[in-house]
């Protein structure tokens, strides 16, 4: 039980980090509170004394766990009581609880504009592929999740992670201009992407103003995703990997980063030069 408090104390800690330092916003307060009345039952409250420090906040509350079971109205008002208690103990205990209560997830489906506000910072680039990619049709949300979920605790499913949402940008991509036949490794698909959307840097006329440096920047492209498709390789999960690769949250946040700027770039560009559908 000691190991399983410590490993949430250090995942926790990660969560709160990216949400405010050193105060815990009101909002981020005013929503854990929601989570826990939509989700927590009496079991849930029992495993929580394990967990958090103070647990005697909890169990002394004259009527937080009674309006529970009763159904009372006063419940969601008991709830914030006793977080204001917890946090007033120690701040630790919120970090314990966002982790528990899987907030950054309930937000995502119950209210996404408050999930933005305090959770789309974490990675701001990441945030922007989503709003594109939701705005071009691009199904991405399941790997843009698990990146998220797994930049801080999982950083080589991040880098593996990234790779997948890559792959699948240019395969949806290549089915926009007809081409559904897409085995291809990543290198080779984004080939095959620069050609469709006129990326191709051995196709940029000399008559094209800085046709030197827009050849060398589309170049650039295919070092970039060569190099996250062998990190992926190297790092990434996959191909029966038995040991820690050793990569950081800070390498993952580099590809990540990377990955999601050319994402988003793919996805805008194919906007531009996606054929008009033919007219009956």
């Amino acid at each position: 039980m000691i190991f399983f408090k410590t490993r949430v104390n250090r995942v926790s800690r990660q969560v709160i980090s990216n949400l405010a330092s050193p105060e815990i916003p009101p909002k981020a307060v005013l929503a854990l509170k929601r989570c826990i009345v939509s989700k927590f039952d009496s079991e849930n409250w029992d495993e929580v004394t394990y967990l958090i420090n103070g647990r005697d906040i909890i169990n002394s509350h004259p009527r937080l766990l009674r309006s529970l079971s009763f159904g009372d109205d006063d419940y969601s008002g008991c709830v914030l009581e006793v977080l204001g208690q917890l946090i007033d103990f120690d701040k630790d205990n919120f970090n314990i609880l966002v982790d528990y209560c899987k907030l950054q997830d309930w937000l995502r489906d119950s209210n996404s504009q408050l999930f933005e506000e305090l959770f789309g910072h974490i990675h701001p680039s990441l945030s922007a592929t989503e709003k594109v990619a939701l705005d071009d049709s691009f199904n991405l949300s399941k790997h843009i999740q698990r990146i998220r979920e797994s930049i801080d605790t999982d950083p080589e499913l991040a880098v593996g992670s990234t790779k997948e949402m890559l792959e699948s940008v240019m395969k949806t991509v290549l089915m926009s201009f007809g081409d559904g036949d897409c085995k291809e490794d990543l290198p080779k698909l984004l080939k095959k992407v620069q050609k469709n959307l006129k990326l191709d840097p051995s196709e940029i006329h000399e008559s094209v103003k800085g046709a030197e440096i827009v050849r060398r920047v589309l170049s650039n492209l295919g070092q970039v995703v060569t190099g996250i498709y062998e990190l992926r390789n190297i790092y990434g999960t996959g191909h029966g990997k038995i040991r820690n690769s050793g990569i950081s949250p800070r390498h993952a946040r580099l590809v990540v980063g990377v990955g999601a700027a050319l994402a988003s770039f793919l996805i805008e560009t194919n906007e531009v030069r996606t054929p008009a559908p033919k007219k009956e």
